[in-house]
């Protein structure tokens, strides 16, 4: 097992560009998923208490 784990997720790109874009991607997608997450679950909360 790899120290890194960027570096076990991102070994089968070589160039470096590609390398961060990549990074960027999918760094952009978690922060994504998590705000989504917690705006859904903040609705839920609402509108099981019967606010909206």
């Amino acid at each position: 097992m790899s120290v890194d784990p960027l570096n076990e997720l991102f070994k089968d790109v070589e160039d470096p560009d590609k390398r961060a874009k990549l990074f960027l991607l999918v760094s952009a997608a978690m922060i994504i998923s998590t705000i989504l997450i917690v705006v859904g679950t903040i609705i839920f909360i609402l509108w099981a208490l019967h606010i909206i």
